[in-house]
């Protein structure tokens, strides 16, 4: 039996055996972290100074911020890169005893059972990490410490990394170690470790990559399961989220998470310790009879993966280079795994069975998606079946400007349901509509890279079936469908206040009121409460009366922009003031009387026109393509070529300015202006020109 003591010196041995390794580990954590800390706080101090910001408290907050984050290396990719090094490093080092016949008889020879030698072995490489890590990430944080307030939440921040560090550490130690126990030689110990790292997440690309290029409906919404199943299907995975929840104070489930993928790996390790064949030293695989298997399970994504990777370099649209390649590099593959099986040329073509099932497994899978056999493109539910279906576009979400779209806990209008109806025939005659387009080549692929199919748009429907199941589908849609649809829906009036923002605004926040008109020079209205009032719910009536084929087919008037408080934003919008966020977007058609009335009332008549008076100068930037190009119904930023034509003569000018309007706007479904040029004019008052798109 052997004493703790035994133990002990077994383990300083095994330390001292890998000597090297402990001061490569110590050297590389001791730069990466307290040295990379003091060269990051330099680079604040600089920043601070070009920001000419208060150095004292922006320094501080650069520091509380970024140091958790650095002790795992969540905010230091190449630390978390280097746990996974020193991980992998540990384990090869500790069991590379089980590759070598001569060790095996030795190890053996000896009263030590093999979990004995496990964990000496185990432990030895842990604490060559261990020790340094807690040294050096306790030292950063005294670093950190010496230069902020030191506040409990801080340590306890700190303290969370340092914990996730150590179990993201735990979880590719565990994977290496059972590569270690699945292979008879270094070399390939090293490979099925790194394989094992980053299978399971493969799959889930891999589906949605396949996905993506081979069914024209498939929308990004779809995956969602798959892309949740891609953060803990791999301990590669499963090392990125732990190493998050523990730097953002999530300790109890990156813990959790850590303790729980670590466990598992530990317990197969420890499996395969108790039954692993002395005779599998020098062999490729310790367990011969899983050889077809693994090759099979290697060959089969992989090859896919390199017909997906050819296809996305090449820049092309068509899958047939996907299908080939990945024929021919599955039959690469399995050759390839065969020399590494048995290091023999002349082996190449052995295991042909296990070749014959990776080569039809890759036939059935490229025919089932190339001829869509499963009829995912034409799937449109039974109505019975269908509890509700929402409706988006990109086109929609550019028109409106949502105020929820601002807070950090929302996140796009169609993962909302703003726009799901119950009563939704219009959206189904549209899915019907979309699937005949997708039969007759006309796809969503085809929308955004064929210019011939400037027509249509790209619709996003989220069909909710009873029982909770949700499907997304993306369909290329005319736009007169489009439109037709979305006036159908908003003959009910809630549908309209769901669609338009106006309705999603606690009018009592509003701190001002912005108009702007066809001389692009916004004006603060000067209201009292009561006034601002009355002006948004004249145009909530407006909104609520309003003809939405004007809102494809006219040009608004101008538009009114609002202002509310604004302190936890999510991204970059217009900020007027520091504690002030504008929205704007509210447009102001012909047609919205009531809010022209009140605008003019309260002295801020919208003008329609631009006065020749109070033209400066005028530039004219004819076209180059012809008017019928689909380039030429683009931003209006791609119509300025050459050096322009400059426009002096008064008839000239007023005849140009007949042919200009607000552009600001190009349609709820885009694509209403057709333009043959654009026009620089310099108004009175102003140092630089606004430009027109030409549309006469």
């Amino acid at each position: 039996m052997t004493s703790k003591i035994s133990y002990f010196k077994f383990i300083e041995s095994d330390i001292k055996h890998r000597g090297w390794l402990a001061a490569l580990t110590a050297a590389a954590l001791f730069f990466l972290m307290p040295i990379s800390l003091l060269l990051k706080i330099d680079g604040f101090r600089q920043q601070a100074v070009l920001a000419s910001a208060s150095g004292t408290q922006f320094l501080e907050e650069q520091i509380i911020h970024y140091t958790p984050g650095a002790l795992n290396g969540i905010r230091f990719p190449i630390l978390s890169l280097m746990i996974v090094i020193l991980a992998l490093l540990c384990a090869v080092t500790g069991f590379t005893y089980l590759h070598s016949r001569e060790k095996q008889d030795f190890y053996h020879g000896m009263p030590i059972k093999r979990l004995q030698w496990f964990a000496i072995s185990y432990t030895s490489g842990l604490l060559i990490f261990l020790i340094p890590y807690l040294l050096f990430g306790f030292g950063t944080i005294v670093i950190a410490g010496s230069r902020v307030s030191i506040t409990a939440g801080f340590i306890g921040q700190c303290i969370s990394s340092l914990t996730g560090g150590i179990l993201g550490f735990l979880i590719c130690y565990h994977t290496a170690i059972l590569a270690m126990f699945l292979t008879g030689k270094t070399i390939t110990g090293v490979l099925a470790a790194l394989v094992l790292m980053i299978y399971g997440s493969i799959i889930p690309t891999l589906s949605i990559g396949l996905a993506q290029n081979f069914f024209d409906s498939w929308s990004e919404n779809t995956p969602s399961f798959l892309l949740k199943a891609e953060k803990f299907c791999s301990p590669a995975a499963l090392f990125t989220q732990t190493l998050m929840n523990t730097a953002n104070q999530n300790l109890l489930s990156g813990i959790a998470l850590g303790l729980i993928a670590g466990g598992v790996l530990l317990v197969a390790a420890l499996l395969l310790c108790k039954r692993y064949p002395a005779e599998a030293s020098e062999n490729a695989l310790a367990f011969p009879k899983s050889a077809p298997i693994i090759k099979y399970l290697i060959a089969v994504p992989t090859s896919l993966f390199i017909g997906l990777m050819i296809q996305f370099f090449n820049h092309s649209v068509s899958t047939n280079w996907i299908i080939i390649f990945s024929i021919l590099s599955v039959i690469l593959l399995c050759m390839i795994i065969e020399f590494i099986y048995h290091q023999d040329l002349t082996k190449l073509l052995s295991g042909k069975l296990s070749t014959a099932l990776s080569l039809g497994t890759i036939l059935i899978i490229v025919c089932v998606l190339k001829f869509d056999l499963f009829g995912y493109d034409t799937y449109l539910p039974k109505e019975t079946k269908l509890e509700s279906i929402s409706f988006s576009c990109d086109q929609l979400t550019s028109y409106f400007s949502y105020p929820e779209n601002f807070q950090p806990y929302v996140h796009q209008q169609s993962d909302k349901d703003v726009f799901s109806v119950t009563d939704y025939a219009p959206l189904y005659e549209l899915a019907g509509e979309g699937i005949q387009n997708l039969k007759q080549g006309i796809t969503p692929k085809n929308v955004t890279e064929n210019d011939s199919s400037y027509g249509y748009i790209n619709v996003t429907l989220h069909y909710k079936l009873r029982g909770g199941k949700n499907t997304y589908r993306q369909y290329a849609v005319s736009r007169e469908a489009a439109l037709q649809a979305l006036t159908q829906l908003c003959k009910d009036e809630d549908y309209r206040k769901l669609l338009f923002p106006i309705f999603h605004l606690q009018t009592d926040k509003i701190v001002y009121v912005s108009l702007e008109d066809i001389y692009y020079q916004p004006i603060t209205l000067l209201l009292d409460r009561k006034q601002q009032d009355q002006l948004l719910e004249a145009y909530k009536k407006d909104v609520l009366a309003a003809d939405i084929p004007d809102m494809q087919y006219e040009s608004p008037l101008g538009e009114l922009s609002l202002g509310f408080p604004g302190t936890h934003l999510a991204e970059s919008v217009n900020t007027v003031e520091a504690d002030l966020t504008q929205i704007d977007r509210f447009y102001i058609y012909r047609s919205y009387q009531n809010t022209l009335d009140k605008l003019e009332e309260y002295g801020y008549p919208l003008r329609t026109e631009i006065d020749p008076k109070d033209v400066m100068f005028m530039t004219y930037y004819p076209n180059e393509h012809s008017e019928a190009d689909n380039y030429a119904r683009a931003e209006i930023t791609d119509y300025n070529f050459g050096e322009g034509i400059s426009i002096t003569e008064p008839e000239e000018i007023k005849e140009m300015l007949g042919r200009i309007g607000y552009d600001q706007c190009n349609g709820i479904f885009d694509g209403r202006i057709t333009a043959v040029g654009s026009v620089e004019i310099t108004l009175t008052g102003k140092s630089y020109p606004n430009t027109y798109v030409v549309t006469k």
